[in-house]
């Protein structure tokens, strides 16, 4: 499956307090049947969530800070909401540090309300005993060459 995240962050234009709406639009409007929207924004932006909904798209909303949320939307369908964490291309050990503070500091993943899906471009060897040790399950859901998706849930 050759999925890509496209990251679009409109927290600058909402601080200047213009409205982002049709930039948003017209990268939605671009994306691929398997591409990921990553919205980055100031709020939880509800009426976005249910326009985006009528269009055929989940999505998973992760509050990082008080005025950082970060929004995934994607067209397919899961018993639960995924966030998807692209760690290809990051030298060890920042698949891991990066992976360990998501599921450490977002109560989605701690109360099992979503599932985080990371993309490692091997099999985290060391990642997995501290899932493990953590109450995580994980199942490695696909593996090609230089990627590997692991889906972490409880």
């Amino acid at each position: 499956m050759d999925q890509r995240i496209v990251d679009l962050d409109v927290r600058d234009i909402l601080k200047a307090k213009l409205e982002p709406f049709q930039k948003i639009m017209e990268t939605v409007g671009s994306l691929q049947e398997t591409d990921i929207l990553q919205l980055h924004t100031t709020f939880r932006p509800t009426p976005l969530l249910k326009v985006l909904g009528k269009k055929g798209y989940n999505h998973v909303v992760l509050q990082m800070d008080k005025e950082h949320f970060i929004i995934q939307f994607y067209k397919e369908s899961f018993d639960m909401p995924v966030f998807r964490l692209n760690n290809l291309g990051l030298e060890p050990p920042q698949p891991m540090i990066r992976t360990l503070e998501m599921l450490d500091n977002q109560k989605e993943f701690q109360e099992g309300e979503a599932r985080l899906e990371i993309w490692n471009e091997r099999v985290p060897a060391f990642l997995l005993p501290e899932l493990d040790e953590r109450g995580f399950s994980y199942k490695i859901v696909e593996e090609s060459e230089g990627e590997v998706h692991v889906q972490i849930f409880r």
